[in-house]
């Protein structure tokens, strides 16, 4: 094939020359580099270097983080930061995994196989009655109803390994040297006692200078007031009470009392339990569980049998009996069981995760209408409030359009339009006036400059904002942060005044406060304290009956110790310095692959492009479109029962 390919082009190089700049031409606009989201499929939400992040997989780490935190009340603001810190932590892991790879770290599959196993096999679930597995579809099961699979913790211990064999690689280059493994030694065991003071600058004392000498001190430490890109935010804002709306009547009320009755209903039931823990012990317990309720309804009593055949270690010495409970307090399965049966009535056998159960309702009762009146009533009035607090904010979003001013269409709707302060991405005092803003700067740098938001919840208000403008990486005039300039310029003048008080006090402990006592303390045992760099060199140095120098703690506070006495470290045997040495070359080889990693991101980020190969393979890339659609769409609160 290939002689005859070869006959059709010989002595004819031009049509051949053709193809090949065609070719070279298609290559080089492919393998250019891209910002572009094109082709970009809506499953795939992040890639970084060559490694897709799935729209499941960061459904699936929300899933967890919601399931953790319980029920939220306003899942409109928690959605996005989840969404964002979800996919950031996904973003990281691959991050970790590329740097593993060119660190030439090879996992094979049966390490991977073998960590598996001693996973499984320490946890007793797994395994049956003589020790062995069991089978992998009992196990998967078991795993799928918790949100996992074995396929999973295979990928999961996978990236362990990787990740164990880095830093086990990267610690194995680290040289330790004797004075080092020394000096550790004495931070680690040497025991120390010592009386020691603290005190606080007093910057409130410090009189406000005017506007002079605050200018001067910004002029003169600028740089320490220099603040990232700001956006500033023109904003709509509607509350309950700027929508005067009718009292809600109690017909209303009692209508909606009358639709949830069932959510209102306690009920008082007993269960036997027969445990099962895969589908064959789930058919045997289905069989268990019908001979003893053919026995109940012939008569035998429910409490002894309870007794003397129930699983659930919670109810023995009940005679089953469980006490009254709400909905969503037992699974779903036993609370429809049970509210299906009259008072005094067995259930057919019922299935939930934890097995097999016969329930007898022993009772059922309602909350009174009076005592959640007040509840439903200020529950409709919410809903009122946003239904239409909703649709007067959509009206002003569809006036304003995307990327339109709010100015006019909101007067237009008698509304009033604020414009905040400039907002960094990270502004945790939210807009003045406006409890509950404080997510809105962070979904501001999500937009475009002159994009309007979608409707959000703050507080107790909802929401529409228009990103007016962004400013760039400056030092603010001293009008616009004059509260920071004031407060560090107080703080400075306090520190300089307390060094000077302890430099005149020469070691006199009592003239800064009042001393305590560390009595046969380490230095690691001091933790962020015996890490700072100039209290670690003073408890090291002075000898003892004397006095340190000052020090700054890292909470801002002016430290001074007179060292009473020291009890050396014991001498390294052969086991202790080895263990020691692996401690250390460890802890640096964190810090080194952590420095390597975020090069790594910061290179990555550089290189956003998609559609070409430079961009598949070279750098990270988010699908901000598909972002944006996910961000908008929030589920509704999910059910943890």
């Amino acid at each position: 094939m290939l002689r005859n390919f070869r006959q059709v082009f010989k002595g004819n190089q031009t049509p051949m020359a053709v193809v090949m700049m065609v070719v070279l031409l298609g290559l080089v606009a492919y393998l250019a580099p891209s910002g572009a989201n094109a082709g970009a499929p809506d499953n795939v939400l992040a890639r970084v270097y060559g490694r897709d992040v799935l729209k499941r997989d960061v459904d699936s780490m929300i899933a967890q983080y919601l399931k953790r935190m319980g029920k939220q009340a306003n899942l409109e603001t928690l959605m996005p930061m989840l969404q964002g810190q979800a996919l950031d932590s996904l973003i990281s892991n691959q991050l970790r995994l590329e740097l593993a790879e060119r660190h030439d770290i090879v996992v094979t599959d049966a390490e991977v196989r073998a960590a598996l196993e001693a996973r499984l096999r320490s946890i007793p679930l797994f395994l049956n009655d003589n020790g062995q597995l069991k089978p992998s579809g009992d196990i998967n099961a078991v795993l799928r109803e918790n949100g996992t699979s074995l396929k999973q913790w295979e990928i999961e211990l996978s990236s362990e390994l990787s990740l164990r064999k880095l830093v086990a690689q990267a610690a194995s280059r680290v040289p330790v040297d004797q004075a080092w493994v020394e000096l550790e030694n004495r931070v680690r065991n040497e025991k120390i006692s010592y009386d020691f003071v603290t005190a606080s600058p007093d910057a409130a004392a410090v009189a406000d200078p005017g506007e002079a000498r605050l200018q001067a001190f910004l002029k003169d430490s600028g740089a320490r007031f220099q603040e990232g890109p700001r956006r500033v935010i023109a904003y709509v804002a509607v509350d309950q009470a700027s929508l005067g709306l009718a009292p809600v009547d109690d017909a209303k009320v009692k209508a909606l009392y009358e639709s949830r009755k069932a959510q209102y209903t306690e009920l008082k039931a007993s269960h036997i339990l027969f445990k099962a823990e895969s589908e064959s012990q789930a058919g045997e317990a289905f069989k268990k569980a019908g001979e003893l309720r053919a026995k109940l309804m012939a008569g035998e009593d429910f409490a002894k049998a309870a007794e003397a055949w129930s699983e659930d270690p919670s109810a023995k010495g009940k005679g089953g009996d469980l006490g009254w409970f709400a909905p969503g307090q037992m699974v779903k399965p036993f609370t429809d069981a049970a509210a299906a049966l009259k008072p005094g009535e067995i259930s057919q056998p019922v299935k939930t995760q934890f097995g097999v159960h016969l329930i007898r309702l022993e009772g059922r009762r309602e909350k009174p209408f009076e005592s959640v009146k007040e509840d439903l009533r200020a529950q409709i009035a919410r809903d009122a409030f946003a239904a239409k607090a909703k649709d007067k904010l959509e009206q002003l979003r569809k006036r304003a359009g995307d990327r339109g001013d709010l100015a006019a269409p909101a007067r237009n709707l008698g509304m009033k339009v604020a414009t905040s302060k400039p907002l960094s991405a990270t502004d945790a005092a939210g807009l003045e006036g406006l409890p509950g803003s404080q997510g809105l700067a962070g979904e501001a740098f999500r937009l475009e400059v002159g994009q309007v938001s979608k409707i959000r919840m703050a507080g107790d208000s909802y929401v529409v904002f228009r990103v007016q403008e962004e400013l760039p990486v400056a030092v603010p005039p001293l009008a616009d942060i004059r509260a920071k300039v004031l407060e560090a310029w107080k703080l400075e003048e306090a520190r300089t005044a307390l060094k000077a008080k302890a430099d005149k006090a020469a070691g006199d402990l009592k003239a800064l406060g009042t001393p305590e006592t560390k009595d046969l303390v380490t230095i690691q045992s001091l933790a962020e304290l015996g890490q700072h760099p100039a209290i670690r060199k003073a408890l090291l140095e002075t000898p003892a009956g004397k006095a340190t120098p000052a020090c700054w703690t890292p909470d801002g506070k002016l430290w001074v110790a007179r060292i009473k006495e020291r009890t050396p470290a014991a001498a390294l045997t052969f086991e202790t310095r080895r263990a020691l040495v692996e401690s250390l070359q460890t802890g640096v080889a964190e810090k080194l692959l952590t420095a390597e990693l975020v090069t790594l991101a910061e290179q990555g980020r550089k290189r956003p492009g998609f559609s070409s190969l430079y961009g598949r393979y070279g750098g990270i890339w988010k699908n901000e479109d598909a972002l944006k659609r996910m961000s908008s769409d929030v589920p509704d609160a999910p059910d943890f029962e």
